[in-house]
């Protein structure tokens, strides 16, 4: 089982350059990622977001993409002769219209955008790519790593809530089945407070009782119960994404206990019931960051 939060780093000199590769990720409904590029690399942001989809199921994505271009590749810089001579003879001329006084100099001509120019366009996609995805890769397998971590530590604590929700069903029900004893006792004791003088039918009295034992009957409810905790108990093993199933399980969990505090209104088995749903609220809140 794998947790939606995580962190993966890769830094990786490739020929073109030094190329850092951050992503971390945080619990969402889908999968959703936020790709930070150069905006000379653009053109492969498909491709990234395609790769990610093959480590990444669910979740939110930051991912940060830094190069630092290689000392070995000046020629990707150039002055632009042609625009930095239109420029000097401009501003010689503007100079001489309104009677300034100075030269032109270099730092003068290379405030324009035009006159010092970065050949972004001469990167090759798929040279780009051949050097970006391997350190792409290292950063994902950190970040499924450090994910799967926190999903087996999610798991082994979903466990042991797990077997406090057996434990608690298991006293619910035995409670109720000594309820039924407890209510033809009260029953009794409270005729005979009323009047010594009625003569109560054994009859109607168990028909009375039988009633309330069909009202209270959680026999379906529990063994609904035991068949989900064995379902959670089997999807916390599987390898894949099971975050949504884990969370339709609990609602049915839920179902089940809000049902058997309406049936049995007993103090003994309030109480349990309350501990129940604590135990199952727990479990949603971390089955929020499971994959």
């Amino acid at each position: 089982m794998d947790s939606m939060t995580g962190f993966g780093k890769a830094e990786q000199k490739t020929p073109l350059g030094t190329f850092t590769v951050e992503i971390s990720s945080v619990n969402n409904r889908f999968l959703e990622s936020s790709v930070r590029l150069p905006r000379q690399f653009s053109a492969v942001e498909h491709r990234v977001r395609e790769l990610l989809g093959k480590y990444v199921n669910r979740g939110k994505l930051y991912v940060f993409v830094g190069f630092a271009e290689s000392d070995e590749s000046p020629d990707k810089y150039a002055i632009n002769v042609r625009a930095a001579t239109a420029y000097a003879k401009q501003l010689q001329a503007l100079r001489n219209d309104l009677g300034l006084g100075g030269d032109v100099t270099i730092g003068d001509l290379l405030a324009f955008p035009e006159v010092v120019k970065s050949d972004e366009d001469s990167y090759d996609d798929e040279e780009i790519w051949a050097q970006l995805s391997p350190v792409l890769e290292v950063a994902l397998k950190g970040l499924a790593a450090m994910r799967r971590r926190e999903g087996e530590a999610m798991a082994r604590d979903m466990d042991q809530r797990l077997k406090e929700i057996t434990t608690v069903t298991r006293s619910v029900e035995a409670e109720a089945g000594q309820m039924v004893e407890r209510y033809r006792e009260r029953l009794k004791t409270r005729i005979a407070e009323i009047s010594d003088a009625i003569e109560v039918d054994p009859n109607r009295l168990e028909q009375e009782v039988a009633l309330q034992a069909d009202r209270s009957d959680i026999t379906e409810e529990c063994t609904r119960m035991y068949s989900h905790i064995e379902q959670y108990d089997a999807d916390l093993r599987r390898d894949e994404p099971v975050g949504k199933r884990l969370n339709f399980i609990l609602q049915e969990m839920n179902r089940e206990a809000n049902t058997i505090a309406s049936k049995c209104t007993e103090a003994a088995i309030t109480r349990s019931v309350i501990s129940l749903k604590e135990e199952i609220e727990k479990l949603r809140e971390l089955v929020q960051n499971v994959e």
